[in-house]
């Protein structure tokens, strides 16, 4: 799709693009095995160079900060590697953020405050329960603007390729957005969970409860600034706030020790979706019914580019 020159073009939801434009879903099995294969030679590039980087700031070798910092590396070289990957396809890389409209940074960073207020009040009850302490703030702060970089990277990587470049391909596929979200949350959570299937629920029910919303988020504004906003807030208040000992970063969270695996229960499950259920409506009450993230996907123009 060379963006803006087709006549008669005009924005349409990013879900939409590969029915608008009558691609079949080999046409996206290709591209996702292709970015696949290309992702083991970016990772080994980004771990010499987080070697290095980290070898300078007096950081061990081979410490869990050295592999989180490549992991995010790499997952910014994706947006790289996606490019390609798009224009060997004959598209470009806003055909799977906000097709013929430009990147509008200001509605990804509306969405990342609104995200983060309605995280607040999370916050506020571990601090006065006791689950949130002060640990290594210092050191938190000082590598936070590394981190706002990577994890900006790391976010707008992930949501292009699961909730843009995925998502168009299984709404081909199936033919409707809730569809198509399911196997991409899926794909999400084994992105991001290596753990067995009867280890850490808790987790997992988080990163599939994530993946769904964002794919709700992104169907609901028919683009993707908004779930690349509330993907970075999460990730950051995670690093930054919460970070827990195996991620190797320091956090202000005062943790010492991961948490202890838990059994299945009920009504664990049922609190935890009670709590994200809260943030979603302070999210949808603070940012989508008041317009101030995004008043739609309507645009008045196209993308002259």
């Amino acid at each position: 799709m060379g963006q803006g020159r087709e006549s008669g073009w005009t924005p349409i939801p990013v879900h939409m693009v590969g029915v608008h434009l009558r691609l079949s879903f080999w046409h996206y099995l290709t591209g996702m095995a292709a970015l696949g294969l290309l992702v083991f030679p970016l990772a080994w590039t980004a771990g010499g160079v987080a070697e290095t980087v980290t070898g300078l700031m007096d950081l061990p070798p081979g410490a869990p900060a050295v592999r989180r910092i490549a992991d995010l590396m790499a997952l910014a070289g994706i947006i790289l590697l996606l490019r390609i990957i798009l224009g060997l396809q004959g598209r470009s890389l806003m055909s799977v953020v906000a097709p013929q409209q430009h990147l509008d940074l200001g509605m990804m960073a509306r969405s990342a405050a609104t995200y983060t207020l309605a995280f607040t009040p999370i916050l506020v009850m571990a601090v006065m329960s006791g689950q949130l302490g002060l640990g290594n703030w210092r050191a938190a702060l000082a590598l936070l603007p590394v981190m706002l970089v990577l994890v900006a990277l790391q976010a707008t990587a992930e949501e292009m390729v699961c909730r843009g470049y995925m998502t168009q391909g299984f709404q081909v596929l199936f033919g409707h957005a809730a569809m198509a979200a399911l196997p991409v949350a899926v794909i999400f959570l084994l992105l991001h969970d290596t753990g067995g299937w009867d280890t850490g629920w808790d987790r997992k029910a988080n990163i599939l409860t994530i993946s769904l919303a964002l794919s709700w988020l992104t169907v609901q504004c028919g683009r993707l600034e908004p779930a690349m906003g509330v993907h970075f807030a999460h990730n950051i208040i995670i690093f930054t706030l919460v970070a827990q000992p195996d991620y190797g970063l320091p956090s202000v969270s005062g943790f010492t020790e991961p948490p202890p695996q838990k059994p299945f229960s009920a009504d664990a499950l049922l609190v935890q979706t009670l709590v994200y259920g809260a943030v979603c409506a302070n999210y949808w009450f603070i940012g989508l019914r008041t317009g101030f993230v995004a008043s739609g996907w309507q645009a008045q123009g196209t993308d002259p580019s």
